[in-house]
């Protein structure tokens, strides 16, 4: 073909910084990042594990490394009220283990209905806030850990529903904490939602940006899970 070598690949994944056309899983806690999701869940099995795992992004680099860098958000089954949404961001030897935030009315009973939840992180002078949304509304923003961390670093891989591997001063082996639940409309930003834009959009599904659509590029990732119906050969 004597065409450019560029143009025999363009519905490939463009590479533009300039509009936020970067890996999809970037972790940035200096321009935030935020994970939303349907949830519904109605039970724990504590004799099978005591957290489930939404979400764990890690760059595959040792725990005892100054590379290691990883994000994980589970549900824990053993306490109720605030102590119901668990979070990891570390990056090095920097970061926080195991926070947990949402106010006493997210119980592991409350998780049996479906409600639209979104987390938001983002440093904020000296600490790095996290903000739990439930439909919409704000239901708690608290310190979870000083500032300082930088961008995740290297390739970050993402698992849906269980660990990658043992996290950092745990001896969870891999993709242990297998979440049991109903998830819809998963999506990760790799900036801070605002408020706004979370109520706005909790609700409704929104435009992906592309190659060629300018909006959202700083949607890394969208599942909405509509491709038919489970049990029916014919959707």
């Amino acid at each position: 073909d004597s065409k450019a070598l560029r143009l025999n690949f363009d519905k490939s994944i463009k590479y533009d910084t300039q509009k936020s056309r970067v890996t999809s899983l970037l972790v940035d806690p200096t321009q935030g990042f935020t994970v939303e999701f349907w949830l519904k869940k109605n039970a724990f099995d504590l004799s099978k594990t005591n957290k489930e795992v939404v979400l764990d992004l890690w760059n595959n680099k040792l725990s005892s490394s100054a590379d290691y860098g990883r994000f994980t958000l589970a549900l824990s089954g053993t306490t109720s009220g605030e102590n119901t949404f668990v979070v990891t961001l570390q990056s090095g030897s920097s970061g926080f283990y195991e926070q947990t935030i949402g106010t006493a009315n997210v119980t592991t009973s409350s998780l049996s209905s479906w409600h639209h939840y979104a987390l938001s992180f983002v440093s904020a002078s000296s600490t790095i806030t996290g903000r739990l949304y439930i439909d919409g509304d704000l239901n708690e923003s608290k310190s979870l850990g000083s500032s300082g961390l930088g961008a995740i670093g290297g390739r970050v891989n993402g698992y849906i529903g269980a660990l990658q591997t043992s996290p950092s001063g745990s001896s969870a082996p891999a993709n242990s904490g297998k979440l049991s639940a109903s998830l819809d409309d998963f999506r990760f930003w790799k900036t801070r939602r605002t408020s706004k834009q979370i109520y706005n959009n909790w609700y409704r599904h929104v435009g992906g940006g592309t190659n060629t659509d300018d909006a959202n590029t700083r949607l890394g990732v969208y599942y909405k899970f509509n491709e038919g119906i489970v049990g029916n050969s014919t959707d």
